[in-house]
């Protein structure tokens, strides 16, 4: 699983802390409402009841305990039974009833503008209610039930007929106007949290935004810092982190200032060393120089006094021979070391266009003549192979990689070199050349693998100064391929494989 970018852990942090606070503050919100709905229904059912014990009291002489007025002049003295629907003083979904042991004997159901009496589904469940074990216990009941599908739910309050008990009146007020109330405001409250929450995402992830584009800053100066060739050529460190983020008052700002602290330590530690081997370099170039004249006239004169060898004694002859042949190797060390100190210049380079599968031609051919002992073959396409390049060096990379061939394998040993073209999107003209010196001989020990390309670089017995090798000619051999913007590698599985890719001079026709 991808870890959580420290913007992405603080914008859901805070989302959900909000959203937790919003939610317990919702349901703080509908709960009390839903309370306090229901206090009011609770309060119109005790204001109904009041009305109707009232009405009843005045109305009902056929119930007894009731006081009816007495008859005013004209009106007969007969009793008065006034119906439940022609009462006056409830409220729109008010429904009333009077029970007696237990059945319905009257009901009305108001409405906005008409009462009417209760259908049977609604009598029987009130009748239920008048004749349930708590009622009968507690002679009162306060309770919510469903009467019917239509009717929805009822707030119910049953009381006993002070003046008979087998008298009850019952006062039922509909939840449909608090239901839809407390869902409405449910509705709402969701509506407002969830705009509440998207909102204060958003301003948290424009102030994250601001508030870590320093950092973002940081760790880009901190990227291109990564990017550079720091193992080689002049490093310049000093502009890598912005003054402006530099504030050791904030937090990024610690960070800012811990990083241009160390980017100018390494810096400083990159001059010192860019110094050392600028010093390096002119003293390698200039103790070369200098070298040459000595050497040529110590090889001059040992050549000189050998011509009259036959007034020598052996052992002058012989010391003269190795003078001259110590001479010409150490020429051939100074040669080298004036070479990679000129390459590490970026100097004594000469690019053109160069036809590799010519120039592996000619090499092999100087190969087979000057060392028998091996078979050497070339294999290169039928049309031309082209770089952009120095002919001279590009001809030393072969010359090196077939001497180094030649130096560390056994006789009978096979050798080839390959040129091909091979698609490369890193390279301007989509391709590149790879030049490729295989044999099938003992190969590499991996150990000497790792410092194979290094200056002076020796291995075993067979890469000794008998072999006539001075350490340098891989190094020589790298520096040329990178000099050329290339890279060459190694592979030992059978036998030992060096291939050298360089940028193709031409795109694909």
């Amino acid at each position: 699983m991808r870890p959580w970018t420290l913007r992405a852990r603080i914008i859901v942090g805070v989302t959900l802390v909000v959203a937790f606070v919003m939610s317990v503050i919702g349901i703080m919100n509908v709960v009390t409402l839903n309370s306090a709905i229901t206090s009011v229904v609770n309060t119109q059912l005790a204001a109904s009841m009041s009305v109707l014990e009232n009405s009843v009291d005045k109305y009902r002489d056929d119930i007894p305990g009731t006081h009816p007025h007495p008859p005013k002049n004209g009106e007969t003295s007969a009793p008065k039974v006034k119906p439940l629907i022609n009462f006056v003083g409830h409220a729109p979904g008010t429904i009333i009833a009077l029970a007696h042991n237990g059945e319905i004997i009257d009901s009305a159901s108001f409405s906005e503008t008409s009462a009417v009496e209760c259908d049977q589904t609604i009598k029987n469940e009130l009748a239920a209610l008048a004749q349930s074990d708590g009622f009968a216990a507690q002679h009162s009941l306060l309770e919510t039930i469903k009467l019917d599908d239509v009717a929805g739910d009822f707030r119910v309050m049953i009381h006993e007929w002070e003046g008979d008990p087998s008298y009850a009146l019952i006062s039922a007020v509909s939840l449909d106007t608090a239901r839809e109330a407390t869902l409405n405001q449910t509705v709402l409250t969701l509506v407002l949290s969830s705009l509440g929450i998207g909102l204060i995402v958003l301003l948290v992830a424009l102030v994250m935004r601001v508030a870590m584009r320093p950092l973002s800053r940081v760790v880009n100066a901190a990227e291109n810092v990564a990017q550079m060739p720091l193992a080689s050529g002049e490093v310049g460190l000093r502009q890598a982190v912005k003054l402006n983020d530099i504030d050791p008052r904030t937090e990024v700002g610690k960070v800012s200032e811990a990083l241009d602290k160390l980017l100018a330590h390494v810096d400083e530690a990159f001059a010192v060393r860019s110094a050392a081997d600028q010093r390096m370099r002119r003293f390698v170039t200039d103790a070369s120089h200098e070298l040459r004249t000595p050497l040529a006239a110590i090889q001059g004169y040992a050549e000189l006094t050998r011509q009259d060898s036959a007034s020598l004694p052996d052992t002058t002859e012989r010391s003269l021979a190795r003078i001259e042949s110590e001479a010409t190797r150490m020429s051939s060390l100074v040669n080298d070391l004036l070479l990679l100190a000129r390459l590490d210049e970026g100097q004594d380079l000469q690019f053109d266009t160069v036809d590799l599968s010519e120039l592996v031609i000619n090499a092999v051919s100087d190969a087979q003549a000057s060392d028998a002992d091996r078979h050497w073959s070339a294999t290169v396409p039928p049309s031309e192979v082209s770089v952009l390049g120095d002919w001279e060096r590009l001809h030393q990379i072969v010359v090196n990689l077939l001497s180094n061939a030649s130096q560390h394998t056994p006789q009978g040993t096979h050798v080839n070199v390959s040129v091909r073209y091979e698609l490369a999107t890193a390279s301007a003209t989509g391709r590149e050349a790879v030049l490729v010196v295989r044999d099938d001989g003992p190969g590499i020990p991996a150990t000497l693998r790792q410092d194979l390309f290094s200056r002076f670089a020796r291995g075993d017995s067979a890469r000794t100064r008998a072999s006539g090798s001075t350490g340098l000619g891989l190094a020589i051999v790298k520096s040329i391929v990178e000099a050329h913007g290339g890279h060459i590698a190694v592979e030992s599985d059978d036998g030992a494989a060096f291939i050298v890719r360089i940028p193709a001079a031409k795109a694909w026709d």
